[in-house]
């Protein structure tokens, strides 16, 4: 008569199986998490940067500040010229939202139809 059951040497291997499956399941996990932080502070810098930006429509001035919550903004506004026309009246304003984090930025880039007084 044979016994029927498992012996242990199967009960070891199932076990180191279920074992590494779950380190691989939680290593994923992990990377989403990551991945999501990551989308988060670029969602957040990318809200920073479009208000800033639109400060800066009204009042282009240069200048470098911090929003208070880690996140840091720097802002530069230049005449602006696509060619060999030098009396384009455009002005290229350009501002970048930086973190700590591993050193990330984002930056934002428009052109402004600008008078005289703004373009000095």
């Amino acid at each position: 008569m044979r016994n029927s059951g498992f012996t242990l040497l199967e009960v070891i291997i199932a076990i180191a199986i279920m074992g590494i499956s779950v380190v691989l399941v939680m290593q994923l996990f992990s990377g989403g998490l990551r991945s999501g932080k990551t989308a988060a502070d670029y969602t957040m810098a990318v809200i920073h940067a479009r208000e800033k930006m639109e400060e800066m429509l009204t009042d282009p001035s240069v200048g470098t500040g911090d929003f208070g919550d880690g996140y840091r903004w720097q802002a530069e506004a230049a005449h602006y010229s696509p060619g060999e026309k030098e009396d384009s009246e455009l002005l290229k304003i350009t501002v970048k939202v930086s973190w700590p984090e591993k050193n990330r930025a984002v930056e934002l880039v428009t052109l402004k139809a600008a008078s005289k007084e703004e373009l000095r």
